[in-house]
């Protein structure tokens, strides 16, 4: 799919949005537009982001750059006379000429929108310099096409480090447990188990332990002969029988009841499951793989999951991340689940929501806007209001905003070290506070040591 980019779409789009969502939108809008130089200058006009596009194009390098003046990479008579986004807040498209590190001169167009503070100050802004070209820049251009695993799409490391798990663990016979929120993909990452999996050519069933009552989901999970009780009128085959040589996936497998949790158990243990009202006992030949959203340590402690059943299910634990966690995946995402072209301030605005119903409220959010845009590209009016009327959180750090707001930043080593030595809940409510993934928070106390 090709979706052409308007930098007027993007920067009426960036005015909705205030400085301490610079950096973000700058990240976005490099990943739409790789060979454009982005970065991003606070109040002092120094540069807090520096893109790739900006070293190619410039060819000054990032780790030189950060935090000096912009005028260090900005070279051109009309940009030291004075600073265009100080002083008129929007550049949209002005034609200049600019000489990179090696002394060549680059004729740019300059797209660009400055930040004003609660007292109408100057607070910083975003710059975006394209190379003087007749043709049209178009999103998505430079990201790989290759992002898709067995219906699993991104490039984050988040996403590929689950994808890298799925292939080590499917060519064995080891219980996997997926944790994710829902619509995170957990049934795609069993179904990529399967599909990865000496089991390939057996069945997939999947059954969702929280749609059925107790009564119906034990006869479903082991089958029941004719008679066995009340409205049995003839035999039924349960998930394990149907499964058999292949993979069985249960979903929300936190939502068993207790009774039945103790029943799962003996099969994992003998191999073993007899039907209801039925003498003979039958053979379980299958892979189990679990999915929840819950954190099923926390379900044991409050007595509503057995210990036991646990850890014969968490064998090998696969977590998903929230979408929300994962934003530079979301065009890969449209442009996997999106036939028709999308306009770029459609697209920022999906790349800004926090999907709290993740992946699949983003499918279905397009396919929403698909039926609203009818032949024509779906803009930011097709979309729906709750994407148009909710902004992304801001994310929290450590020091002081120059407006006093206080904010987070990742947590330190020795919050994550106490969280550690008290228990994996205290690790599931750290995480919890900086909306990330205890895989994240692992990932951070690594960089720390």
């Amino acid at each position: 799919m090709k979706l052409e980019v308007s930098m007027k779409q993007i920067l009426k789009h960036a005015e909705q949005l205030n400085a301490s969502r610079s950096i973000s939108l700058a990240e976005d809008v490099a990943l739409l537009l790789p060979d454009a130089a982005v970065f991003v200058v606070d109040r002092e006009r120094r540069l807090r982001f520096w893109s790739k596009g900006a070293e190619q194009l410039l060819g000054y390098k990032q780790t030189d750059m950060l935090g000096q003046t912009c005028l260090a990479g900005n070279r051109c008579v009309e940009c030291i006379e004075g600073c265009g986004i100080s002083q008129q807040i929007s550049v949209s498209g002005k034609s200049l000429i600019l000489r990179t590190a090696s002394g060549k001169e680059q004729r740019i167009k300059k797209y660009a929108l400055g930040f004003r503070d609660e007292s109408g100050a100057f607070d910083g802004g975003i710059e975006v310099l394209i190379g003087d070209t007749n043709s049209v820049t178009t999103a998505f251009s430079g990201i790989p096409e290759d992002t898709a695993f067995h219906g699993l799409v991104g490039a984050s490391p988040e996403i590929r480090a689950a994808c890298d798990l799925i292939v080590r663990v499917a060519v064995t016979e080891m219980p996997v447990l997926i944790r994710g929120e829902s619509g995170t993909g957990k049934e795609l990452a069993a179904r990529a188990i399967h599909a990865e999996s000496p089991r390939k050519k057996g069945p997939f069933v999947a059954l969702n332990c929280a749609t059925l009552t107790a009564n119906f989901l034990e006869s479903e999970l082991f089958g029941h002969v004719r008679g066995a009780f009340t409205g049995a009128v003839r035999d039924h085959r349960g998930v394990f029988e149907r499964a058999q040589g292949g993979t069985l996936f249960l979903d929300e497998v936190a939502e068993l009841p207790i009774e039945l949790q103790a029943r799962l158990l003996r099969v994992l243990e003998t191999g073993e499951f007899t039907p209801l009202g039925a003498e003979k006992t039958l053979h379980a030949d299958v892979r189990i793989v679990t999915a929840t959203h819950r954190a099923l340590r926390e379900e044991v402690r409050s007595g509503r999951f057995r210990e036991d059943l646990l850890y014969r299910l968490r064998v090998v634990p696969i977590f998903l991340p929230p979408l929300r966690e994962r934003s530079i995946d979301i065009p890969l995402l449209v442009r996997h689940l999106l036939d028709q072209p999308i306009e770029t301030e459609a697209l920022l605005a999906l790349t800004a929501y926090t999907w709290p119903g993740n992946v699949r409220e983003l499918r279905n959010a397009l396919q929403y806007g698909k039926v609203m845009a009818g032949n024509s590209n779906i803009g930011l009016r097709h979309l729906p209001q709750e994407i148009l009327s909710r902004a992304a959180p801001q994310k929290n750090t450590d020091t002081p905003t120059h407006a006093g707001r206080i904010k987070r930043t990742r947590p330190s080593f020795e919050e994550v070290a106490a969280a550690a030595a008290s228990g994996e809940h205290k690790l599931e409510e750290l995480a919890a506070s900086f909306g990330i993934s205890r895989t994240t928070l692992w990932r951070w106390r690594k960089k720390q040591r």
